[in-house]
């Protein structure tokens, strides 16, 4: 099993345009001591009033892609026996100031779900996303992985799921635990009623950072730490950038000067086979 990696810190944010102004300020806000803050979150039902929060969570993964974001966040709120939205947890001092901190209590973190691929392929933002991975695949990758790929794309009957996993840079993976556990019981008593939750492969997007320098080990970094270790029961991989697709000023080219690193998406496939090994590595590496 490979190391379980320390997150390199990077910020896949445009920047202001007004950064040039605060660099003073900036470098006076890492030189004074860091302050930590504890927060608990919970894992709630999603509601139509977060649907430009996960819109959002869904705008970081795909950027520019031309994909229906908006009918692809409709979908994850409809099926909300499935779906996981990441919130501030509240207790009874936060329910008795409501009224002045509703906004703060109702942010959506993160969200989390399993798409159906397969049964949904009367939805555009679904054959949008197909679309979307063959494109990458077939520039970026071999022409069997491609071939690999569409066939399972194509195959209606061998159900693929893509996993959504999406939060704020700062949640820490050992989120990931619970999030991976409560999908796979969710997923297994929509399956008990006959709900098209039965699936062959799963296939994850993840996020990553490669920097041009830095030790081998650590020169490469997924935004979610705990894909790392879904990679390794993967059948399939394969990488495409998407600096370009940030507003950055990086161009997707390296500069001498910057240490930002190369944005990147990785797509993994992996069989539901191996979903016990990849959730035990999780509970190994991340804890519960």
């Amino acid at each position: 099993m490979a190391p379980f990696r320390k997150q390199r810190k990077f910020d896949d944010d445009v920047p202001s345009s007004d950064s040039e102004n605060n660099s003073d300020a900036e470098v006076e806000m890492q030189d004074a001591p860091m302050e930590t803050i504890q927060v608990d979150f919970d894992v709630k039902i999603p509601e139509p009033s977060d649907f430009h929060g996960i819109k959002n969570l869904l705008n970081q993964l795909f950027l520019k892609a031309h994909i229906n974001v908006s009918e692809l966040t409709d979908l994850l709120i409809q099926q909300r026996k499935i779906t996981g939205v990441i919130k501030q947890a509240s207790d009874d001092e936060d329910m008795e100031a409501a009224d002045d901190d509703e906004d703060e209590l109702d942010i959506n973190f993160g969200v989390f779900s399993v798409v159906n691929l397969t049964e949904k392929s009367n939805l555009s933002c679904v054959n949008e996303i197909k679309t979307y991975l063959l494109s990458h695949c077939k520039k970026m990758s071999s022409d069997e992985n491609f071939q690999i790929l569409r066939r399972l794309l194509e195959d209606n009957a061998k159900h693929v799921g893509l996993i959504i996993s999406e939060r704020m840079i700062n949640i820490p993976p050992k989120i990931a635990v619970p999030l991976y556990s409560g999908l796979s019981y969710d997923m297994a008593k929509a399956k008990s009623k006959g709900e098209a939750f039965d699936f062959e492969y799963f296939i994850l997007i993840s996020k990553i950072v490669v920097f041009k320098e830095g030790k081998p080990e650590e020169n490469l970094v997924y935004t979610n730490a705990e894909e790392e270790l879904i990679t390794e029961v993967a059948t399939l991989t394969f990488d495409f950038s998407v600096s370009a697709e940030l507003d950055s000023g990086l161009g997707g080219e390296w500069t001498d000067k910057s240490s930002e690193g190369h944005r990147k998406r990785r797509v993994v496939v992996f069989p539901a086979s191996q979903w016990d090994t990849m959730y035990s590595k999780m509970v190994q590496e991340i804890g519960t």
